[in-house]
């Protein structure tokens, strides 16, 4: 059985002769919640093993799990491909790294080893590839907040002193207020040594700030360290500041000492005489606004550093960069794609090579190993899973590229919406550009709704790469019968510094205008209907679904903001980095612009709003300020104009942690946009199935009212005085009895079949295939409709929508039967009659109960097989009846006697 269809979804099945040989599966909300996704991939020094990190939902728990997982290369699994081994179970593991010699596995877990343990957060566990089972190395009062290898038997971790006397006395007078930015409580995190041998640790530094990140370099004699030095980080007065640290004469000096330069993301190159790190380059470093990331190279013998020249103006992509033999690959910023390039450092400067593989300039995941040629990166495109590679790299050039494991094999019969990159013309007159997808189904010359999803950021950006998460699910709009948009407006990303600072100083300016022409172009090319648009997206995405509602009252049918601003007065104090942000996009702060910030803050123009608007907070934002979803619904309360309804999630912060409160945001939105632009979902619906489950008995025997029968209880139509089936539309094109032909109906046809009184809703059974064929060519004669028998391939996606207990064998016998017993029991069969077992159709539950507007299918795997057109046209029985049962292993159902093969038809429209 199916999982549950979405509102209409049944409607956009396709049953086409042609496609895949299994049946397409109908997308839910768990299938975007339950996705396994891999990071953390690390490669093993030899090149020959994966480390990398499975993310999971565990529903039942309520939380994101990580564990850690090992792929050997040399090694031939049994799905043909590399082995994978599972390491950890517990759930709370992550950041695995590979010892210097290749034995060990050092990682951080939050796994408890007994009730009384009494160590914080996440500690260091290391795991012996030679056998054993992992075991922890630290037990600290405070968690570790990052290590790394120094060689194979001493490990450099970060971690903040032990627990205060202060903290102490506080917690036991259980005092948990909070002294807002004080330095006194802004306790220093260190590094420190760990010897894997004696486990004692060793401190390293003394420094008073924070450590952010740090490297060490090939030989392990150098650390280069990044360094928080205040608790003020709303605005950018306190930079990080960057040191390098030399362990074996134990002299520390800092680095990158210009005012508003703080590289970050250190990468040592593999010969140890220098590293990369890359800066976010603004024309207002003094907000640490928005721009593009420039790369540099520091060189240990000289202790300078230079720019390397990428020749690309849009700077370093979210790819980000690798070093590999001889150089850096790059995975430079290319509007909604990546350019890859490789960059090596000569005699005569650096030179540029361009990469080989395409697939690259899609992947913003990739790792290149120690050894500087084992590449390993995460390929997908906006309409296509992701894909996950390996192979071999050289100055650009990728060889022996292959998969290493595939993930999400529930999803493998998903339909996929297809997708593609347009370009229309934007505020400015120049181009921009978005990711749109089509709806499920779609036919060229016919208008759809559209949903417009907007990124956050703003200067995030929509990739063309596989997204399906919490705030964006392409497939669920899709399978709903729309197009989604997910415009690239100015001020967003990876598009050059002048297009990512052009809303500086006039925010909502342009993207609003880059927004609402992108919708005109869908329009003007006959795609969209003007008077069935949604909008909605997340922080940024939000705050611009807010602005069009205000700016456009009457445009938009459907509004879903979660975490949007409306007051940018009050955002300045209450965000955590509104000082920054505010001062960059409004040009300083209110109390010198008040005027400018109160014309900027949709509060103040809410009167216009009259679009229905759902409003989504976690109630521990502190980037979108949760106060900033209370201003928002109580104007559009008091005010009046527009439906408005307001969620909190308890405990949630800007973006949400726990599964259920994903679920829930997704559910509500749905039923929202059900309700306001798709017109399928009432209000009094909605209050009904919070008493009344969508899958009750009570609940289906109210939507069986609306079945086709006669005044004398017999189900079908009537047509000129004869009983004909009710038909059910399925796709575009093709429509399916309701039921499986009934005694009744067949009689219409055959007037001396037998029909014993008060089996009349009986299905009709005992039927050779020359009788069917011979009903379905009388009903063609009776109505000039091309009715058919079904094809094999359509009742096998039909019985994939089988209700939960079907008129079948392992009804009557309370279990499935496996093949043996099956064949014990036909003695026993053989003595029952047809009418024994038989019930009326419809008796069992249907198909696509959970779903309260798909139509109900009954006896789609039961009651009596079916006659289907196999391949080259012969005439076969297909599915279980009540005297078999479908085998649990393979799928197969034993052929059912004559008396209880019966028949359903067809009718196609081309």
């Amino acid at each position: 059985m199916l999982p549950k269809l979405f509102a209409g979804a049944a409607l956009l099945l396709t049953f086409a002769l042609s496609g895949q040989a299994q049946p397409q599966r109908t997308w839910t909300i768990e299938d975007i919640l339950q996705q396994e996704t891999l990071s953390d991939l690390e490669i093993s020094p030899d090149g020959k093993r994966l480390l990398w990190t499975r993310r999971k939902a565990n529903l039942e728990k309520d939380r994101f799990e990580t564990d850690l997982f090992l792929t050997y290369l040399d090694r031939k699994g049994p799905d043909g491909l590399p082995l994978t081994v599972q390491l950890t179970r517990s759930g709370d593991n992550q950041h695995g790294r590979w010892s210097p010699n290749g034995r060990y596995i050092a990682f951080l877990s939050s796994r408890k080893t007994s009730e009384n343990d009494k160590a914080a957060g996440r500690q260091l566990w290391l795991l012996d590839t030679f056998g054993g089972e992992p075991y922890r190395l630290t037990e600290l009062e405070v968690p570790v907040t990052d290590f790394a290898w120094r060689d194979s038997s001493r490990i450099i971790l970060a971690a903040r002193e032990t627990i205060t006397f202060s903290e102490q006395q506080r917690k036991k007078q259980k005092d948990d207020a909070q002294a807002v930015e004080d330095t006194t409580e802004f306790y220093p995190v260190r590094l420190f040594s760990l010897s894997l041998s004696s486990k004692k640790m060793e401190r390293i530094t003394e420094n008073t700030g924070k450590i952010l990140e740090f490297a060490i370099d090939p030989t392990g004699r150098y650390i280069v360290y990044s360094i928080d030095p205040h608790p003020v980080d709303a605005d950018a007065r306190h930079q990080p500041r960057q040191y390098l640290l030399d362990l074996e004469r134990q002299e520390t000096v800092e680095i990158f000492t210009e005012r508003y330069f703080d590289p970050e993301r250190f990468l040592w190159a593999l010969d140890g005489k220098g590293f990369y790190a890359s800066d976010e380059f603004a024309s207002d470093p003094e907000n640490e606004g928005a721009g593009i990331t420039k790369l540099y190279y520091f060189d240990l013998a000289t202790r300078t550093y230079a720019e390397v020249p990428l020749a690309w103006e849009a700077g370093v992509g979210y790819g980000g960069y690798q070093v590999a033999e001889g150089g850096v690959h790059v995975q430079l910023a290319h509007g909604p794609r990546m350019q890859s390039r490789f960059y090596a450092q000569g005699a005569n400067g650096w030179q540029a090579y361009p990469v080989s593989d395409e697939r690259l300039h899609y992947s913003t995941s990739l790792r290149i190993g120690p050894d500087g040629r084992t590449i390993a990166f995460v390929y997908s495109r906006a309409d296509s899973l992701p894909q996950y590679l390996v192979g071999t790299y050289r100055q650009g050039r990728l060889s022996e590229v292959r998969p290493f494991v595939r993930l999400n094999a529930q999803l493998q019969n998903h339909p996929l919406p297809r997708a593609k990159v347009i370009y229309w013309e934007g505020a400015e007159g120049d181009t921009v550009n978005g990711i749109l997808y089509e709806p499920f189904n779609y036919q060229p010359g016919r208008r759809y709704p559209l949903m417009v999803v907007i990124h956050g950021g703003p200067s995030s950006v929509d990739l063309d790469a596989w997204r399906a998460d919490w705030t964006v699910y392409p497939p669920l709009w899709a399978q709903r019968g729309a197009f989604v948009l997910r415009p690239n407006y100015h001020g967003s990303g990876h598009h050059g510094l002048k297009f990512v600072e052009s809303i500086k100083g006039r925010y909502y300016e342009l993207e609003l205008p880059d927004i609402i022409r992108g919708i005109e172009h869908l329009v003007s090319q006959g795609l969209v209907h003007p008077d069935s648009l949604g909008v909605m997206g997340w922080s940024n995405g939000a705050i611009l679904t807010i602005a069009l509602t205000v700016a456009y009252p009457e445009r938009f049918k459907v509004a879903m903001p979660g975490a949007g601003n409306v007051n940018w007065i009050s955002d300045y104090g209450n965000c955590a980095f509104g000082v920054r942000f505010d001062d960059s996009y409004f040009g300083g702060p209110p109390w010198e612009r008040l005027e400018h910030y109160i014309a900027k803050s949709p509060l103040f123009r809410l009167d216009r709003v009259v679009t229905p608007t759902l409003i989504h907070f976690g109630d521990q934002d502190t980037a979108v300020p949760t106060e900033q979803g209370w201003q928002h619904y109580r104007a559009l309360q008091q005010l009046g104009k527009a439906p408005v309804r307001f969620l909190l999630y308890p405990g949630e912060p800007h973006s949400f942690q726990r599964p259920s409160h994903q679920k829930r945001k997704m559910e509500e939105d749905l039923a929202w946009a059900d309700m306001y632009l798709f017109g399928r979902n009432p209000i009094d619906l909605r209050l009904r199935q919070r008493i009344l489950p969508e899958d009750a008995p009570l609940t289906l025997r109210l939507r069986a009212r609306a079945i086709a029968r006669t005044k004398d209880g017999r189900y079908g139509v009537e047509h000129q005085g004869l009983l004909l089936p009710e038909m059910i539309m399925l796709g575009d094109t093709l429509q399916v009895s309701r039921f499986e032909i009934t005694r009744a109906q067949f009689r219409a046809f055959h007037a001396a079949y037998p029909v014993p009184p008060g089996t009349e809703n009986y299905p009709a059974n005992g039927l050779s295939a020359e009788e069917a064929q011979a009903y379905v060519a009388w009903l063609r004669r009776q109505t000039g409709q091309p009715y058919r028998l079904p094809t094999k391939r359509e009742l096998e996606k039909l019985q994939q929508l089988a209700g939960p207990s079907e008129n079948t064998l392992t009804y009557w016998l309370g279990y499935t039967p496996n093949p043996d017993e099956h064949k014990q029991l036909e003695a026993v069969l053989s003595t029952i009659r047809p009418d024994e077992l038989l019930m009326p159709v419809g008796s069992r539950p249907p198909g696509n109960a959970k779903d309260p507007q798909a139509p109900l299918l009954y006896d789609l795997d039961g009651n009596v097989a079916e006659w289907a057109v196999d391949v080259g046209g012969r005439l076969i029985p297909w599915g279980a009846s009540a005297v078999t049962a479908r085998d649990p292993r393979t799928g197969e159902t034993p052929a059912s006697p004559p008396a209880f093969i019966g028949l359903r038809v067809v009718l196609a429209h081309r």
